[in-house]
C-alpha cells in the first residue's frame, strides 16, 4: 500500500471517516476514589494511585492492550474479548494484592464490550497541544463505560456479546487459571441512552470478585421476569394479556412479539437434524433461505455474510455450527433482528420441521413454528408451511404472505438431492471455485433439468469467466422454466437476457429489480454497472452502489472497486481512492487498472505504477488483456512514445489469440492515435479501409454477444475517416453499421452522432455538427463529444466556445481514463486529447509530436 493511501486511511480527511474495527474496549474506574483522597490525604493518596496506574500499565502491555485515555480509571483497547477478560482478571488479583500490602482498600469496577469502533490518530500539533495520541468512538465506548458504572466493587462485567467470544477461548487463560474463573449470567440490563437490552454476564475468579448480580442503578435497570415482579404488575400484565386477546379474536392475526419491521433481516442458523438422513443436511437450510426470500418484507442475511462474520469472530467458518449462541452473536455484529434455527426431526414416525425464532438479545426462543409428513417427500412442502408461518408471526401481511409465495416445489426443486448439489455449488462460487461451482450445478441439473434456479447460477459463472454464448444458453434454459422461479429471481433472469440482446431495455428491467428489491444486492450493483457500461451515466449509478456499501452486502470489496471507477470519472479522486483501498483491504485482486487511472488522472504516475505492480492476474485472458487500454494512456500520457507503442503492440499480439472482437479493439486504438500524431491522412484512409472492410466482415458473422462492441468499432472507424476527411469512407462505415437497434447501446448511439457530427464537419457544415453535438450534453456523454463539439466550434469560428470545451477537456481527465465506452477502448484517444487541451490552453496549438 502506497504512503498516500496509507495516510488517506490512518488521517481521515473532513467528510470522510476512517474504516471501522472491530474491537474491544475496557472501562476501569477506581470504586469510591473521592473518599479515599479524604481518607488518606492528597499525597498519600497520589502515591496509591500511581501505584494503581503503574499496575495497570503494566498488565494492559502483558495482555497485549493499548490505553486510550486516563482519569480516575482507564479507557483501554484489546484485539479480542479474551485478551481483556485476561487483563481484567489479573487486574482486580493484583488489586487485592496492591491493598493487603499498602494496609489501603483500592477497589475497582470493570466494563468490557466489543464492537466495531472508529480509530484515529491525531496530528503530532495537536497532540504537543494537550490532545490524546490516538482517539476510539463508537457505540461500543458508553456501553463499556455502563456495565463499568453498573459493577459492583472488584465486579468484572461483560456484555454477552463479548463474553461469549471470550469464554470459548477460556483455555488461553491457562489451566490453573481457568479452575479459578467462573461465568456468571446476570440477566438483562436496560441502559440510559442505549436503544436496547443488554445480556450481562459476570467474570471473576473465588474470593475476588463478588460474583452477585449488580443492582440497578440510575443508569441501568435490570428487566425482571413478570413471575418475580410486584403483583399490580402481574395485575396489569393479565390485563394486557386480555386485551391481546380480544384483539386477536377480532383481528385473527397475533401481532408478532418481535421488534420487526419491513425491510428487517434475519439470520437463518444451521440445520439441527435429528433425523440422522444427511439428505437433510445444507438442504433444509438452503431451502428455507429460498422460501424467506420470496417476501419483499423479510431479508435473509447471505450465507457469504455469515461466514465473513465468523471470520472476523476468529473463527472457522467451515468448522463452526450457527447454533443459538453464534447465530445470536452474528446477528448482534451484523444488526439484524432476529435468528431462525430451523431442525427436522423424526416425531413418532413422521418428519416434522420446526423454525424456531430467536431475540439476539436474550437468546431467548420468541415463538417456533413447525409442520410435519410422511417421509422426505413430505420437508419440502412442511418447508412452505413453516416459511408462511414465519412471514405471518414477523408481522407481514397474511395476505402478501399468499400473494409472494410459491411452493418450493415449484420455485426451486422438489428434489432433496438436487437441492443439496445446488447448495454446495452456490458455495464454491462465492469462494470463486468456479470448476466445482459448476460440477455442482451440473449435477443438481441431472436429477432436475427445469432446477431453473441452477440455470441461473451457471449462467453467473460463465458471465464471469467471459464465456457469452453459454451463458447466454443458461439464461434461455431458466426462462423456459421461468415458472420454476421466485418473482425477483425471475425479474434477474429477464434483466440478464435483455443484457444481451436489447441493452436499452435491460436498463429499465435493473432499474425495477433495484426498486422492488432495494436491499438485493446483486441487483444494486448489476444496475449501477450496466448504467456505466451500457449509457455512460456513471452519476446516476453512483447511489445505488453507495446503498450496496452494507455489510449485510456480501461483495461489498467488489462494489467498492466499481464505485471507486465511478468516483474516479465523475473526479472524485478521494473518495476514489478510498473505495479502492477498501476493496483491496476487502480481499479482492485485480490488475488494478482502475484505480491506477485515479492516481493517473491526477498525474500521479509513480503512485499509478506502484498500484499496478502489486495487480494480480486473473487467469482468464479475455479479461487480462483489457488493463492494456490503461497502460497506452498513462504511457501516452507522460510523453513515452516507445512504451506506449511497445504496450499497443503486445496488445495487438494478445489479441489475436483472442478472436476478431479483440483485435478490432487494440488495432482501433492504434487508429485513433493516428488521427491525432500528424500520421499522413492518405496512410490513415488506406489503414481505415482495410480495417472497416474486416470489421464489416466480422459483423456480418458475429454472435449476438459480439455485435454491440463491433458496431462500436465500425462506427469508430467512420468518425476517424470523417476526420481524416474522407467522408465518402465515413459515410459507407457508417451505414454499414446499421440504423440504431435494440440491439445497440446508448453509448453507441452516441458515437453513432458524434460520426455523423463530423461528417457534417469534414463536409464544410460546423453549424449542422453543432446542432447534432450539443442536444448530446446531458451529463452521459462520451468525451469524444467534447473533442468533436471542440473542432466544431473552431471551424465555425466560435472561439469562446472552442476554449470553453478545451476547459472541459482539461477538466474531465478522470472521466478520459476512466469512462468504459467498449473496455476503456478510448482512454488512450482521450487521454492524449487531454493533452492537446492542455497545450492549446496554454497557448501551444502544435499536436504534432504526440
Amino acid at each position: 500500500m502506497t504512503a498516500e493511501i496509507r495516510q488517506f486511511e490512518t488521517h481521515p480527511g473532513p467528510g470522510h471517516m476512517a474504516t471501522p474495527q472491530l474491537r474491544t474496549l475496557v472501562v476501569c474506574d477506581i470504586a469510591d476514589s473521592t473518599a479515599l483522597v479524604e481518607r488518606m490525604g492528597d499525597q498519600n493518596a497520589a502515591n496509591i494511585i500511581r501505584k494503581h496506574d503503574r499496575l495497570a500499565r503494566a498488565l494492559v502491555e502483558q495482555h497485549r492492550g493499548r490505553e486510550i485515555d486516563k482519569t480516575d480509571g482507564f479507557l483501554l483497547m484489546f484485539e479480542r474479548p479474551i485478551q481483556a477478560a485476561a487483563f481484567a482478571l489479573d487486574y482486580q488479583r493484583g488489586l487485592k494484592h496492591m491493598s493487603a500490602a499498602e494496609g489501603v482498600v483500592v477497589r475497582a469496577r470493570v466494563g468490557i464490550h466489543m464492537g466495531d469502533v472508529v480509530i484515529w490518530e491525531n496530528a503530532s500539533d495537536d497532540v504537543s497541544r494537550g490532545a490524546k495520541p490516538i482517539e476510539v468512538e463508537g457505540l461500543v465506548k458508553p456501553v463499556a463505560a455502563r456495565l463499568a458504572q453498573l459493577a459492583r466493587p472488584q465486579q468484572i462485567l461483560m456484555s454477552s456479546a463479548a463474553a461469549g467470544i471470550a469464554h470459548r477461548a477460556e483455555g488461553e487463560l491457562g489451566a490453573k487459571a481457568a479452575e479459578r474463573v467462573h461465568w456468571k449470567t446476570h440477566g438483562r440490563y436496560r441502559f440510559k441512552g442505549l436503544p436496547e437490552a443488554i445480556e450481562v454476564v459476570e467474570v471473576g475468579e473465588d474470593e475476588v470478585a463478588p460474583l452477585h448480580a449488580p443492582k440497578s442503578v440510575r443508569t441501568a435497570k435490570r428487566i425482571l421476569p413478570w413471575w418475580r415482579r410486584p403483583l399490580t404488575l402481574m395485575a396489569e400484565a393479565a390485563m394486557l394479556l386480555i386485551a391481546v386477546g380480544v384483539t386477536t379474536w377480532f383481528l385473527l392475526q397475533s401481532p408478532p412479539t418481535l421488534a420487526f419491521a419491513a425491510r428487517d433481516w434475519v439470520v437463518v442458523g444451521n440445520l439441527h437434524n435429528l433425523t440422522g438422513d444427511k439428505l437433510y443436511d445444507q438442504s433444509v437450510d438452503s431451502a428455507l433461505r429460498i422460501s424467506l426470500e420470496q417476501s419483499q418484507y423479510v431479508n435473509v442475511l447471505p450465507e457469504l455474510s455469515v461466514q465473513q462474520t465468523l471470520q472476523r469472530m476468529e473463527l472457522d467458518p467451515d468448522k463452526t455450527d450457527v447454533n443459538r449462541a453464534i447465530g445470536a452473536q452474528v446477528a448482534l455484529r451484523e444488526g439484524v433482528r432476529a435468528l431462525i434455527l430451523p431442525t427436522v426431526a423424526d416425531v413418532g414416525g413422521r418428519v416434522r420441521v420446526t423454525a424456531e425464532v430467536i431475540d439476539p438479545n436474550t437468546q431467548a426462543t420468541v415463538y417456533s413454528v413447525s409442520a410435519d409428513g410422511i417421509g422426505a417427500q413430505s420437508v419440502l412442502p412442511s418447508l412452505d408451511s413453516v416459511s408462511k408461518q414465519l412471514r405471518g408471526k414477523l408481522g407481514e401481511a397474511l395476505a402478501m404472505v399468499s400473494k409472494q409465495s410459491q411452493p418450493l416445489a415449484q420455485v426451486a426443486t422438489p428434489d432433496l438431492n438436487a437441492l443439496k448439489a445446488y447448495s454446495l455449488g452456490e458455495r464454491a462460487y462465492d469462494t470463486a471455485d468456479f470448476k466445482d461451482a459448476e460440477a455442482y450445478l451440473t449435477e443438481a441439473l441431472r436429477i432436475d433439468s427445469h432446477f431453473a434456479l441452477a440455470h441461473v447460477a451457471l449462467a453467473k459463472i460463465f458471465t464471469a469467466e467471459d464465456l457469452p454464448a453459454k451463458a447466454i444458453q443458461e439464461i434461455q434454459a431458466a426462462q423456459t422454466d421461468r415458472a420454476r422461479l421466485t418473482t425477483r429471481d425471475a425479474l434477474y433472469v429477464e434483466a440478464m437476457a435483455a443484457t444481451y440482446v436489447a441493452p436499452k431495455q435491460s436498463l429499465e428491467k435493473w432499474r425495477l429489480l433495484a426498486s422492488v428489491y432495494p436491499d438485493f444486492f446483486s441487483g444494486l450493483n448489476e444496475y449501477a454497472y450496466f448504467l456505466w457500461e451500457y449509457a455512460n451515466r456513471y452519476t446516476q449509478a453512483i447511489p445505488y452502489l453507495e446503498q450496496a456499501l452494507s455489510r449485510k452486502n456480501p461483495h461489498t470489496a467488489g462494489t467498492s472497486y466499481l464505485l471507486g471507477a465511478l468516483y474516479t470519472e465523475a473526479g472524485q479522486y478521494r473518495d476514489a481512492l478510498h473505495e479502492f483501498a477498501q476493496s483491496v483491504a476487502g480481499g479482492l485482486h485485480t490488475q488494478n487498472g482502475y484505480y491506477a487511472s485515479a492516481y493517473a488522472a491526477q498525474r500521479k504516475f509513480k503512485e499509478a505504477a506502484m498500484v499496478l505492480k502489486r495487480g494480480k492476474l486473473s487467469g482468464t485472458n479475455s479479461f487480462d488483456i483489457s488493463v492494456s487500454s490503461i497502460c497506452i494512456a498513462m504511457a501516452l500520457d507522460q510523453g513515452d512514445l516507445r512504451e506506449t507503442k511497445a504496450i499497443l503492440k503486445s496488445a495487438q499480439a494478445q489479441a489475436a489469440s483472442l478472436g476478431p472482437r479483440f483485435v478490432g479493439r487494440y488495432e482501433g486504438i492504434g487508429l485513433s492515435l493516428h488521427a491525432l500524431d500528424g500520421t499522413p491522412i492518405k496512410e490513415q484512409a488506406a489503414a481505415l479501409t482495410n480495417y472497416i472492410d474486416r470489421e464489416q466482415k466480422v459483423l456480418a458473422n458475429a454472435r449476438l454477444a459480439d455485435r454491440a462492441e463491433l458496431k462500436f468499432q465500425i462506427v469508430l472507424a467512420a468518425y476517424l475517416a470523417a476526420h481524416a476527411s474522407d467522408v465518402k469512407l465515413a459515410k459507407d462505415a457508417l451505414a454499414s453499421a446499421g440504423k440504431a437497434s435494440n440491439e445497440d447501446t446508448p453509448v453507441l448511439d452516441n458515437l453513432r452522432n458524434v460520426a455523423q457530427a463530423e461528417i457534417a464537419r469534414a463536409s464544410g457544415n460546423p453549424q449542422k455538427a453543432i446542432a447534432i453535438l450539443k442536444p448530446l450534453l446531458d451529463g452521459s456523454e462520451l468525451y469524444i463529444t467534447h473533442a468533436a463539439l471542440m473542432d466544431a466550434d473552431a471551424d465555425a469560428h466560435d472561439e469562446d466556445s472552442a476554449m470553453d470545451e478545451l476547459r472541459w477537456l482539461l477538466s474531465h481527465r478522470g472521466q478520459a481514463y476512466m469512462e468504459f465506452n467498449i473496455e476503456q477502448m478510448l482512454a488512450p484517444f482521450n487521454v492524449a486529447t487531454a493533452d492537446i487541451a492542455a497545450r492549446r490552453v496554454a497557448g501551444k496549438y502544435s499536436v504534432k509530436g504526440l
